[in-house]
């Protein structure tokens, strides 16, 4: 690995595990300084606590954070949302606590982070980099999964309004879009082999993705050599959005 990130400090939710975990994994092999944020805190322990470049910090992003939750971090330069939660269920059968909660995590969470995280960047002079994982989600729709397809589509726009508004201050806004990935999220339905095969077919690779190779694109557009990308959102589809 190069060390892209020497010196500097990104903070990144959901990383007790999955993506974000690869995440931290990735951003630290290349020399930063992460805060990783989840709120499965005996998982962030269990990860972290012999990590001296990681300090992690138990938070639900459910519930509204804090103001200064960014800035008390110390000079973080990128922002990594990878928080995100899926409640399967029929459309009809979609209770709003749900709903709610989907939303929050997956949407506001985001949004007010991005907030504090432009503010602290401008108090600094600006300069900076937000990542958002999206989904492939974002382009397409799945059955049971309503509130979650709406979510991502909605962070996919998030990702194009912050950054065509942070353009003039130095700020790229960019996200990855990934496919169907290795992850807790889906366990149940890869260890299926009739499910999972109906799903590889939909997959031009015929192969699920690894949190690492999402990482890697995730690094790729925090680093400056996408210095000049901002507004783009990266399918890591293994090919599901060229059918």
């Amino acid at each position: 690995m190069t060390e892209r990130f020497l010196g500097a400090t990104a903070l990144v939710t959901g990383a007790a595990g999955g993506i974000g975990a690869a995440v931290v994994e990735r951003l630290t092999g290349e020399g930063a300084r992460v805060v990783a944020v989840d709120r499965d805190a005996s998982a962030l322990a269990e990860l972290y606590r012999h990590r001296d470049a990681v300090t992690w910090r138990e938070c639900d992003l459910s519930e509204p954070v804090r103001d200064d939750f960014v800035a008390s971090a110390g000079d973080v330069s990128v922002l990594v949302n990878a928080a995100g939660i899926l409640r399967r269920s029929p459309f009809l059968d979609h209770s709003l606590t749900d709903w709610r909660e989907t939303c929050a995590v997956n949407l506001s969470a985001p949004h007010r982070l991005a907030q504090q995280f432009v503010r602290h960047r401008l108090g600094l002079g600006g300069g900076g980099a937000i990542v958002n994982v999206c989904s492939i989600e974002s382009f397409t729709a799945a059955p049971e999964h309503a509130a979650y397809t709406v979510t991502k589509s909605a962070l996919m726009m998030l990702t194009k309004a912050f950054a065509l508004e942070l353009a003039p201050h130095g700020i790229r806004v960019n996200a990855i879009a990934p496919g169907v990935t290795a992850t807790n999220m889906n366990a149940a339905l890869r260890s299926d082999p009739e499910r999972a095969a109906r799903l590889l077919s939909g997959v031009p690779m015929r192969r699920f993705g690894a949190p690492r190779e999402q990482a890697a694109t995730v690094a790729f557009l925090a680093s400056d050599e996408a210095s000049y990308i901002t507004g783009a959102v990266v399918p890591v589809d293994g090919g599901w959005l060229t059918r």
